[in-house]
Formats: structure tokens, C-alpha cells, sequence
């Protein structure tokens, strides 16, 4: 089977997630498009809800000169799942190439061969730059058999102040190897909830010593910079379907938080998927 570790390309620190610009006839959302392209950063892509792709071809259209490299959500449960997601992308966003393809489902497909060889000629055509595991806690199991095959560039998962979704031993093995690995959700929102919205979970009540300890200016630098500190992320993705929100997150300090802080973060997430 191919492998296609190796050859990530280097991310900006922050990612802009698309899940908060759905809405095509909504043009503060191709605004907001907009603005993260004149910022330069990489965009993470799936088309939530049939409407983030029609944004996003609306916003390349106007400023084809900062198209931005684009992570983008593709099926990888079967070959030709494989072939009608890349076309579906490249025409319905006007991209001409994918940057990193996010290949999602992958422990469920069948014909995991024929998928790798169809991976190698998608790359070897330059319409695909690189690869990487769209991963959900269930999939750790797998996530450790394809980083000891070499098989993907990365891995892409919940990863903030809130969740970690892959298991203990999974991570852990990722960490050793220095493996790449993009961090989603920058704010939180599945298991863990949104570390900014839900003031009176559990989880931010036990995160709230640690983010006292950090120093940060406000709770949303403190989402970023964890995240950031961890020597194996490439990059944390965040959505957001607002302009001032936006500039918040792509403005604040990205500096590593100190040693003790994420090594207390991290215990927190030792902790809470061990009682999963």
C-alpha cells in the first residue's frame, strides 16, 4: 500500500473552519470569506448544509489571486466515493487543487488497495497535495495500525481546551512518533461543549485553575494558544460565522502556553477519556 507520510506542507497557526458560513444567500458570509483570505490563511472545507461551497466559489471569484490552500473533507470509504467527492469540490468552489485532502471513513472502507493506489494518482496529477485521517474516537483502534504503516501525512481530530477525540494510547503513539497532527473546533463543541458558550459546564469548571495559571488576556486566547503549545499540531481550526469574532481569532497572541498549563490541559483530557 502507498504511503503518503511525509509530506505535509506547512500550515498557518490558525486555520479558518467553515462551519459558520453556510448560508450563500448571506453575504456577511463571503465577506467573512473574504476577510480570511486577505488574512492569508489556510481554509478547512466541508461543505455543511450544501451551502459553504457556493460561499466559498463566490468568494474565490472575486479575488482569484488569494485563492487560499485548502484542507477539504472527502470520502474514503470508497474508490469511487473518493472520485465523486474531489470532483464535487473542485466544481462547486471553482478550486483547481487541494491542498491536503481530509480523507473522512476511512477504518470503514473496504477496499483500502484500490483506494490507496486511486489516493497515489489523484497526488501524481497534482490535483491532491497530501493526506490525512479524518479521525473520531472510535477510529483509534485504527489510527495506531495506520501510523505504524506510514500510511497518512497526518491526522485531523478534536483537539482543544475541552476534548481530545482519540483515545490515550492512540495519542500518545502519535506524540512519539511526531506525527503531524490538525487540531479541530479551536473553541470546543462536541463531548466537551464550547469552552466560550457554556460557561457552567463541568469541564470548564476544571479547566479554570489552569486558565487563571496562564496568564492569557481573555478565555479565547487561552482556546488559541493551547492548542499551539502542543510540539506535534500543525495548526488549530476554528469557525466562526462572525467579523469581530474573526479578527479576535485571527489577531490574538499564538505563543505556547507555559509547560505546567498544558501538561494540566492534557491530564484533564488523560482523565476524561479514560471514562468514556
Amino acid at each position: 500500500m502507498p504511503s503518503f507520510a511525509g509530506s505535509l506542507p506547512t500550515l498557518t497557526p490558525r486555520t479558518m473552519g467553515t462551519g459558520g458560513i453556510t448560508d450563500p444567500s448571506n453575504l456577511a458570509c463571503v465577506r467573512i470569506a473574504r476577510a480570511a483570505m486577505d488574512a492569508g490563511v489556510w481554509f478547512h472545507v466541508a461543505d455543511y448544509g450544501g451551502g459553504v461551497y457556493a460561499v466559498l466559489k463566490q468568494a474565490f471569484a472575486e479575488d482569484l489571486a488569494h485563492m487560499p490552500p485548502c484542507i477539504v473533507k472527502i470520502d474514503g470509504i470508497t474508490v469511487q466515493g473518493f472520485h465523486d467527492s474531489v470532483a464535487d469540490c473542485l466544481r462547486r468552489t471553482g478550486l483547481e487543487r487541494i491542498a491536503i485532502g481530509q480523507v473522512c471513513g476511512y477504518p470503514l472502507c473496504e477496499e483500502k488497495e484500490a483506494l490507496a493506489e486511486a489516493l497515489a494518482e489523484m497526488r501524481t496529477r497534482g490535483v491532491i497535495g497530501s493526506y490525512i485521517m479524518d479521525v473520531i474516537f472510535p477510529y483509534s483502534a485504527a489510527v495506531r495500525e495506520a501510523v505504524a504503516a506510514h500510511i497518512f501525512d497526518g491526522y485531523i481530530f478534536y483537539l482543544n481546551v475541552m476534548e481530545r477525540e482519540l483515545s490515550n494510547a492512540a495519542y500518545a503513539q502519535l506524540v512519539a512518533d511526531g506525527t503531524p497532527i490538525l487540531a479541530m473546533r479551536t473553541f470546543g463543541g462536541r463531548d466537551g461543549a464550547n469552552y466560550l458558550k457554556n460557561a457552567d459546564h463541568p469541564r470548564r469548571a476544571a479547566l479554570e485553575p489552569l486558565y487563571r495559571q496562564s496568564g492569557c488576556a481573555d478565555r479565547l486566547e487561552f482556546c488559541v494558544r493551547f492548542p499551539l503549545s502542543l510540539p506535534t499540531v500543525c495548526t488549530t481550526i476554528g469557525s466562526t460565522g462572525s467579523p469581530e469574532n474573526l479578527q479576535a481569532f485571527l489577531s490574538v497572541d499564538t505563543a505556547p502556553l507555559d509547560a505546567d498549563v498544558v501538561a494540566g490541559i492534557e491530564a484533564l483530557h488523560g482523565q476524561w477519556n479514560a471514562e468514556r
